[in-house]
């Protein structure tokens, strides 16, 4: 934990987590939320309430730990190794998103109670970069007009290629694409049908925390209480308190 500890104070997380406080989580919902679970499919139906993982998330942000893939990697390593000394097994996360959690021991959702929720489909823009796919090229916009042009034309010419099979177009579409990867923006953009939430009150949720998480959690709230659930358009507001 050298690196990061050197910005972020994370020696807590070598401590051996004890669940030995009850607190209430209240949730207020500032805007409509889609809170997905990890492999939704084709379909990117909503859950009813933030599971694990999310509030994993919810805490994390709050408490300003901006910890990138490698990093988290890393930290999560070294973290099997002290749980080793400490006799107890360590539960990575693995499955689903990149996000790797690094507070899945030190809580446990016992109740949720969920307010009342009307369920309507919205449409949803993902963003991420294929660079190793001229497929990419389908959905980014905003690209120059000239180099548009060069690259309409480009995809003609292999397209009407009698000499080359299908397979082999792709691959030349890909080397092409990559030689010109420069020239195409790093966002893509699909249409995606999404579940969202609109919630009438406050989602309350009971959980077994470590002392020391709930202490900084509460403290960075009265700094930092712009927080979201789902996407970043799920804007919340956030009070937790110890019963």
């Amino acid at each position: 934990m050298n690196d990061t500890k050197a910005m972020l104070d994370l020696s807590v997380l070598k401590e051996k987590p004890n669940l030995d406080t009850k607190v209430l989580l209240e949730i207020l919902p500032l805007a409509p939320l889609s809170m997905v679970s990890d492999l939704p499919g084709s379909y990117y139906k909503t859950l009813k309430s933030p599971n694990k993982k999310m509030l994993c998330g919810l805490f994390e942000n709050i408490m300003r730990w901006h910890i990138d893939i490698e990093d988290r990697k890393k930290l999560i390593n070294e973290l099997k190794k002290v749980r080793k000394k400490q006799g107890i097994d360590f539960n990575a996360i693995n499955s689903g998103s990149t996000y790797q959690p690094l507070l899945f021991e030190f809580f446990e959702i016992e109740l949720p109670v969920i307010p009342t929720i009307t369920h309507y489909d919205d449409y949803w823009k993902r963003a991420y970069r294929r660079n190793d796919s001229h497929k990419h090229s389908f959905g980014t916009p905003n690209i120059d007009s000239q180099f548009l042009h060069t690259w309409n034309k480009t995809k003609k010419t292999v397209k009407n290629d009698t000499k080359r099979k299908s397979k082999q177009k792709n691959k030349l579409l890909d080397w092409l694409f990559k030689r010109y990867i420069g020239k195409f923006p790093i966002y893509y953009s699909s249409p995606t049908k999404r579940e969202y939430i609109a919630i009438d009150g406050t989602f309350k949720i009971s959980i077994m925390m470590d002392k020391r998480i709930f202490k900084k959690v509460k403290a960075d709230l009265k700094k930092n209480n712009n927080c979201y659930l789902g996407n970043s358009e799920g804007w919340v507001h956030i009070k937790i308190e110890e019963i």
